[in-house]
């Protein structure tokens, strides 16, 4: 996907484990694009109007580069373990099987 980095639509694609390709410059978007060159999920530009050979040569890299791709599919499947809507249920149904487990806060467990 090419984008601004908009957070939203960066968070979406890689949802779907769809790799990057982000030029951006204004509000969250330099952040959001600079966790993307990052994580290895596709290229941050770094800048705000780049170049269409820039766009074409990275677009170019994110469908040849398998690295992009796995990245992307990786934090999929972080995301995918992560989903409030399972996390929720599964409280619910501590909470139903006799009270929750809880932990000391900052431990992770619980």
């Amino acid at each position: 996907m090419v984008t601004n980095g908009g957070y939203g639509a960066v968070q979406k694609a890689l949802g779907y484990g769809v790799p990057l390709v982000v030029a951006g410059a204004t509000e969250d978007k330099p952040e959001v694009a600079a966790r993307v060159g990052w994580s290895g999920a596709g290229i941050n530009l770094r800048t705000q109007a780049p170049t269409p050979k820039a766009i074409a040569a990275a677009v170019r890299s994110v469908l040849t580069d398998g690295r992009y791709r796995a990245a992307a599919q990786r934090l999929q499947r972080q995301y995918a373990r992560l989903s409030a809507g399972d996390r929720a249920a599964e409280l619910l149904e501590q909470l139903a099987a006799g009270g929750l487990r809880t932990a000391a806060p900052g431990t992770g467990t619980g």
